[in-house]
């Protein structure tokens, strides 16, 4: 086919790029010249010229001669001007309008192994990576992709299929955000799992949290079997195939259907949030003096094969989400066929992941840690976790591509913190939103905590030292331990280093 794709966004990207790879002729089209792209898409467009895309940039009116296809990128109003042609072009049968369900038959062709995809709101990268460590440690060749490798997936899973990835390895593990599984859906997936759906990303939902569940469960589309979070039980129902996991909550007992009471001796403090009430899952987690354990019973669930029911226990170092999210982890592994063994060891060997509650160090006495929480629940589950020691809270400008509620925010980490240092650079976009600082200051109810706004996150880790003392924790919040994590970690241990200084 000689093929174009209008728009060199994020979702025309990835698609001219696999159809290039698999022989079409094709053209990417965007109104903006390549000097406008941000640098990294700019080099992203490039090597996509060399592999053979023909670049059209800085046109408003791309040209058709010669064309038979027709990619459209979602963000492309119907109502431009382009679009008529487009429209009139495709009525006449002069043009074929590429889908985004023909893209995702296209994926699904080339990753020819077995597949295990993860989504959800919060906790992917690290079930993810947990995953990955199981099937790593258990003799499997994996490929995996998370937001540790870039903060657009689309683009890296599609880099893999271009590498040849696929076939040099036995197993895929992908994480898949909301975004890229409008190309993703119908990738035949072995085992699917399903975190958690919160409350988020709704700017680009007009504002529906129906539509966004309904993106979310895209992910059992194309999947033999759904490994679902107990959180997101209300948005999904009881979907055919579904094994539910929980942490510290009532196990299934898929033959009385009564739910049995879990271990309640554990340390580790349960979430705020009630979405696990009423809950009844076939995998409940527990984790006791330093021992990480699960109780399954999987009995009549479908494509489940292996151990039916059972108990695993194994050390485990990480704590707080990592706890649920290894379980989750732990669930898919299952329900694919590994035995009890394999899981054991492949947790007991995985440290976690940079940025994702990373320890950073001692600092004259304080503890520091690196998160990317940015969401109501990521809050509660990270700041929970130091229910008895002071908490210096550096909290980064929330909002990415969309704006988040500031105020709600800021209400919920007063309810830790105290003191709460707010930076108004968004590490994300790259520019300073001085409003972000009052806006979560409005949120904060208790006149005891002292809070401080500064324009970046350097001098925020500076005053952290000033304000803190021995014994006391310094912990970062916000979305660039995801999206700029070596700048962002750059930047506030600058400060924490200069305040060490300055502050003896």
């Amino acid at each position: 086919m000689n093929c174009i794709v209008m728009g060199a966004g994020n979702a025309g990207r990835p698609v001219a790029r696999i159809l290039n790879h698999i022989g079409n002729k094709v053209m990417i089209t965007d109104s903006k010249n390549l000097k406008e792209f941000p640098e990294k898409v700019q080099e992203t467009l490039l090597k996509m010229e060399k592999e053979g895309v023909e670049l059209q940039l800085g046109l408003n009116t791309p040209d058709f001669s010669g064309v038979d296809s027709v990619y459209v990128s979602p963000v492309i109003s119907k109502k431009a001007p382009v679009m008529e042609e487009i429209t009139r072009k495709i009525e006449n049968k002069e043009l074929k309008l590429i889908s985004q369900e023909d893209v995702s038959d296209i994926i699904n062709d080339l990753i020819d192994i077995d597949t295990i995809g993860i989504t959800g709101t919060v906790g992917k990268t690290s079930t993810t990576h947990a995953i990955s460590e199981i099937f790593k440690n258990a003799g499997y060749r994996v490929w995996m992709c998370s937001s540790r490798m870039g903060n657009l997936l689309s683009e890296t899973i599609i880099d893999g299929i271009v590498k040849g990835l696929p076939q040099e390895n036995d197993i895929a593990v992908l994480e898949i955000p909301h975004g890229t599984l409008g190309i993703m859906f119908k990738v035949h997936l072995n085992v699917a799992v399903l975190t958690n759906i919160y409350i988020d990303h709704l700017d680009e939902f007009e504002n529906s949290m129906e539509k966004y569940a309904a993106r979310k469960r895209m992910i059992n589309c194309s999947s033999d079997l759904l490994v679902a979070g107990a959180p997101s039980r209300k948005y999904i129902g009881d979907f055919k195939d579904t094994v539910f996991y929980c942490f510290n909550e009532p196990e299934f007992d898929s033959d009385s259907e009564n739910v049995e009471g879990s271990n309640s001796d554990d340390t580790s403090k349960k979430s705020e949030t009630p979405e696990h009430e009423n809950s009844r899952c076939h995998v409940s987690g527990y984790f006791e003096n330093g021992t990480l354990g699960l109780k399954y019973n999987l009995k009549g669930v479908p494509h489940v094969s292996g151990s039916k029911s059972g108990e695993l226990k194994t050390s485990f170092k990480p704590l707080g989400y990592y706890l649920e999210n290894s379980i989750g982890a732990a669930t898919a592994a299952l329900c694919y066929g590994l035995d009890e063994k394999s899981i054991e060891n492949g947790l007991s060997k995985f440290d976690g992941v940079p940025g994702r509650l990373e320890y950073v160090g001692d600092y004259k006495g304080r503890e520091v840690y690196l998160d990317p929480s940015h969401v109501i629940e990521g809050f509660i589950k990270t700041l929970s976790l130091f229910p008895d020691r002071n908490l210096i809270v550096l909290v980064e400008n929330f909002d990415t591509a969309n704006s988040r509620d500031k105020q709600k925010l800021g209400e919920v980490v007063a309810r830790y913190a105290n003191v709460m240092i707010c930076s108004a650079y968004n590490e994300t976009m790259g520019r300073l939103d001085r409003h972000v600082i009052q806006e979560t200051f409005k949120g904060v109810e208790d006149p005891n905590i002292l809070k401080i706004g500064v324009d970046c996150l350097k001098t925020a880790g500076e005053l952290s030292i000033k304000y803190s003392k021995p014994g006391d924790v310094i912990i970062h919040v916000g979305p660039g331990a995801i999206t700029r994590y070596d700048s962002t970690k750059f930047k506030m241990m600058s400060g924490i280093k200069e305040g060490c200084k300055k502050y003896e």
